[in-house]
């Protein structure tokens, strides 16, 4: 949220007070000491106040996170939907938590900038993990903070949409991260797929053996493409032969757009659907398959994770 507008919310918020008589009076004290130890002080208190939010909200107590806000209270989300008033806002987290039984937060607080004597406005950043196989969710926010009868509570929580990087947009894709195999009368096909040492990328090796050796030997490096907005993944083989590949996700996986150049200078396209049937397994089809002018038959292929070799 910019500056201009977190002081309109700021003033909005002490109109309101003052129209109440709600807007706490301080002692009137010397410019100086409002410029060191009280701010120092007070900002001390405000993270603990978010430490005991984060602290509240990881116990799952709808009720005391309640009480962290003024009575007047509101909170806004990335979608501008407002809730008001402590048991609307208790209800709202009650709702999180049943739906989400599992959830933590991370906060991490970026800044705390103070308004006089009886305002505060906090932005930072949150990760929010809905259960421990699922993908963290990150987001920013704003809160204004009210000092009010001698201590601090949340008047204002908004909300932010944050972008995810390219590394949180990749994880959707860990559940590749292992080795696979497929095995069929024409051959067995193993699959070793790692991250990149940045996590930028996912790395696959790839070997097909047919008769007992090694056929071709195949290399693919997936990450996000900004541009595009979708996965991206280039192809490398033994053979001297190149390729890429878009990924869209569907609602049971992947739809794989794929191009390819042969050593031999011929080309080839086909459109692949990529379905996880389990942590341990998924079902690779590929239609739509052309080789220079040829056009050929659709596949179906089962693809299995394969167990630790024993140490």
């Amino acid at each position: 949220m910019n500056r201009v507008l977190c002081s309109y919310l700021a003033m909005s918020l002490i109109a309101s007070s003052l129209m109440t008589g709600a807007v706490a009076q301080e002692p009137v004290q010397s410019p100086k000491k409002l410029a060191s130890a009280e701010p120092n002080k007070q900002e001390v208190a405000i993270r603990t106040l978010v430490g005991q939010f984060a602290k509240t909200y990881n116990a799952h107590n709808a009720k005391a996170l309640a009480d962290l806000f003024l009575p007047e209270a509101q909170v806004i989300d990335e979608d501008d939907n407002t809730v008001q008033g402590r048991s609307e806002i208790e209800k709202l987290f009650a709702e999180v938590f049943e739906e989400n039984p599992e959830s933590k937060i991370e906060i991490t607080i970026e800044s705390i900038r103070f308004i006089g004597t009886a305002l505060a406005v906090e932005t930072g950043s949150t990760k929010t993990i809905d259960a421990p196989d699922r993908t963290p969710e990150l987001g920013r926010y704003t809160v204004l903070h009210v000092l009010r009868d001698g201590h601090w509570s949340m008047g204002l929580v908004r909300d932010m949409p944050v972008e995810p990087s390219h590394r949180d947009h990749l994880q959707s894709l860990a559940w590749l991260v292992g080795d696979w195999v497929d095995e069929s009368r024409e051959g067995v096909v193993k699959t070793s797929c790692r991250w990149a040492d940045n996590e930028s990328f996912l790395l696959q090796e790839i070997t097909v053996r047919q008769a007992g050796r090694d056929a071709m030997k195949i290399s693919q490096r997936i990450g996000w493409d900004p541009l595009t907005k979708r996965f991206k993944a280039w192809m490398f083989d033994s053979e001297g032969g190149y390729g890429e590949s878009s990924w869209t996700p569907t609602e049971t996986g992947w739809l794989n757009k794929a191009t390819s150049v042969h050593s031999n200078g011929s080309t080839a396209s086909s459109t692949n659907h990529i379905e996880p049937t389990g942590l341990d397994r998924y079902v690779f089809r590929s239609v739509d398959r052309v080789v220079g002018n040829e056009v050929l038959p659709p596949v179906e292929i089962h693809v299995v994770r394969q167990p630790p070799q024993p140490k």
